[in-house]
C-alpha cells in the first residue's frame, strides 16, 4: 500500500526522495566497509612484500652461508689430510726412533754387564775417553 502511494505522489515526492537518501546511505556504508577492506588489503599485501624480501634476503644468505661452510669444510678436510700425512711421517720417525733408542739402551747394558763380569776397569778413564 505504501507503494502505491508513493507512486502517486509520483517525483521528488517525500517518500521517493526518503527512499533515495536510504540507498544513498547504505550505499555509503558499504563503499566505506569496502574502503577500509581495501586499506587492510593494501596494508597485508606490503607485509607480504616485506616478508618476500626477506624470506628472499634470508635464502641468499643462506645460499652464501652454505657455500662458505662447504668451502670451510674443504679447507679443514685438506688440513686434515696435511695432518694425517705429517703424523704418519712423525709415527715412522718416531718407530726409527725407538727401535734406535732400545738398540742403544740394550748395548749400554750389554757393555755394563761386560764390564760387571770384568770387574769394571780398576784406572779411571779420561773426559775424551782414553785411559789415565
Amino acid at each position: 500500500m505504501a507503494e502505491a502511494e508513493g507512486r502517486k505522489l509520483g517525483k521528488n515526492s517525500a517518500a521517493e526522495l526518503l527512499g533515495d537518501w536510504r540507498a544513498a546511505e547504505r550505499d555509503l556504508a558499504a563503499a566505506k566497509e569496502t574502503s577500509t577492506t581495501a586499506e587492510l588489503a593494501a596494508a597485508a599485501a606490503e607485509e607480504a612484500l616485506v616478508a618476500a624480501k626477506e624470506t628472499s634476503d634470508a635464502a641468499h644468505l643462506s645460499s652464501e652461508a652454505s657455500a662458505r661452510a662447504e668451502q670451510s669444510a674443504k679447507r679443514t678436510a685438506k688440513a686434515a689430510e696435511m695432518t694425517a700425512v705429517a703424523a704418519s711421517q712423525d709415527k715412522g720417525e718416531a718407530a726409527d726412533a725407538l727401535e734406535r733408542a732400545a738398540e742403544a739402551e740394550s748395548a749400554a747394558g750389554d757393555r755394563f754387564r761386560d764390564a760387571q763380569r770384568k770387574g769394571f776397569d780398576q784406572e779411571p778413564r779420561t773426559p775424551d775417553g782414553g785411559d789415565g
